[in-house]
């Protein structure tokens, strides 16, 4: 994949959305992005990697409409080509930016249909615990904390199989925050 020249790192705040560490330079980086769209030469498998980055970045800028126009194109090309793997990786970043605008039927719509594509079928189901961690932040907005809980504990039984630890602590980030916003509620 592309080096990005710019910092375009990130951290969770106490609602668990991504929050750039250096917001100019992450402007920067989807400035960037956006620009090696321009190269009529790349593949349509590298455009669609491009896409699903632009639209990341543009959700964690807020630039909903930037990031709806890149995943709804991400979508389209993986199905054009059909790979389900890019289209469910896209189709789970897409329903994040319907719940950063807070539209969660559409959202949880979305992050089903992903979660079922992952269930039925053996090449996507390295997607699931990512779609469970999503939509347990999408019930997490919504202040549903136990079902939010539950989704949090399937992807983290998922993410124990597959050993990575960095997956692991952005779940448990995960779980700590219900268990904080329980106590809180009473």
């Amino acid at each position: 994949m592309l080096e990005i020249p710019f910092d375009a790192s990130y951290h969770f705040d106490d609602d668990l959305h991504d929050i750039p560490n250096n917001p100019t330079e992450m402007r920067q980086a989807l400035t960037f992005l956006q620009s090696q769209l321009d190269d009529d030469t790349i593949d349509l498998k590298y455009r669609i990697q491009l896409l699903g980055l632009i639209g990341g970045y543009a959700r964690i800028l807020k630039d909903f409409s930037i990031a709806q126009q890149a995943l709804d194109s991400a979508i389209d090309l993986s199905e054009l080509i059909g790979d389900m793997r890019l289209r469910t990786a896209n189709l789970i970043r897409l329903a994040h930016v319907y719940q950063w605008q807070q539209d969660y039927r559409i959202s949880e719509e979305l992050f089903e249909a992903a979660i079922a594509s992952c269930q039925q079928n053996s090449d996507l189901e390295s997607y699931l615990d990512f779609a469970y961690q999503h939509v347990g932040k999408c019930k997490f907005d919504q202040q549903q904390y136990e079902a939010a809980q539950h989704y949090f504990e399937q992807a983290m039984s998922l993410r124990i199989s597959k050993a990575d630890q960095s997956l692991i602590d952005s779940t448990q980030i995960a779980i700590d925050a219900v268990k904080r916003r329980r106590v809180s509620a009473g």
